[in-house]
C-alpha cells in the first residue's frame, strides 16, 4: 500500500476520533445542564422556627455551579490530552525524513482538518443549543490547533524539503 494513502486514511481516522471527543463531550455537558439540579433544591428548612430555605437553596445553587464548572474543566482537559496524543501519534507514525510528500496530500490534509473541525462545530450547535457557544468553543479549539501545528505543518515542511513543485498544489 502506498505511504500517502496510509497517511490519508489515518488522518481521516484520527479526525473522526477527534470529532467524537468534541461532539460527545459537548453533548454530555448539554445533558448535564438540562438536569439543572445536580443537587435538588429544598422546599422548607426550619431550624428553631427560623426559615433557612433561601440560604440552603443559595448553597445548593453554588454547589451545582461548581460541579458544572468542574465537569467542563475535566472535559476540556481530557479532550485536549486525547487530541494531543492522537496528533502526536499520527505525526510520529506517518511522517518520516525520507518520505516524499506530494502537494495534493498537503492540500488534502489541510482540507480534512478544516472540514472536520467545521463539521464538529456545526454538529455541536445542532445537537445542543446555540446558548452553549462558549462551551462549544472551549471543547472544539483543540482539534484544529493541534492537528495543524503537530501534523499539517511538519507535513508541509516535508513537502518543501523533499520534492519539487507539484501542479496539483492549489
Amino acid at each position: 500500500m502506498r505511504k500517502d494513502l496510509v497517511r490519508r486514511v489515518l488522518l481521516v481516522a484520527v479526525s473522526i476520533l477527534n470529532w467524537i471527543f468534541s461532539v460527545g463531550y459537548i453533548r454530555e455537558l448539554y445533558n448535564l445542564m438540562l438536569d439543572e439540579n445536580l443537587i435538588g433544591y429544598v422546599d422548607d428548612i426550619s431550624i428553631d422556627g427560623a426559615d433557612f430555605t433561601p440560604l440552603a437553596n443559595l448553597t445548593i445553587a453554588g454547589v451545582n455551579g461548581l460541579l458544572i464548572l468542574f465537569a467542563v474543566g475535566s472535559m476540556v482537559l481530557l479532550s485536549t490530552i486525547f487530541i494531543l496524543i492522537f496528533a502526536v501519534l499520527l505525526r510520529v507514525t506517518t511522517i518520516r525524513k525520507k518520505d516524499i510528500v506530494t502537494g495534493s496530500e498537503v492540500v488534502f490534509t489541510k482540507r480534512i482538518i478544516i472540514v472536520s473541525s467545521v463539521l464538529a462545530f456545526i454538529a455541536d450547535i445542532l445537537l445542543t443549543n446555540i446558548n452553549l457557544i462558549g462551551y462549544i468553543i472551549s471543547l472544539s479549539w483543540q482539534q484544529p490547533l493541534f492537528m495543524l501545528l503537530i501534523y499539517y505543518l511538519p507535513l508541509k515542511n516535508q513537502f518543501r524539503e523533499g520534492t519539487e513543485i507539484d501542479p496539483d498544489m492549489d
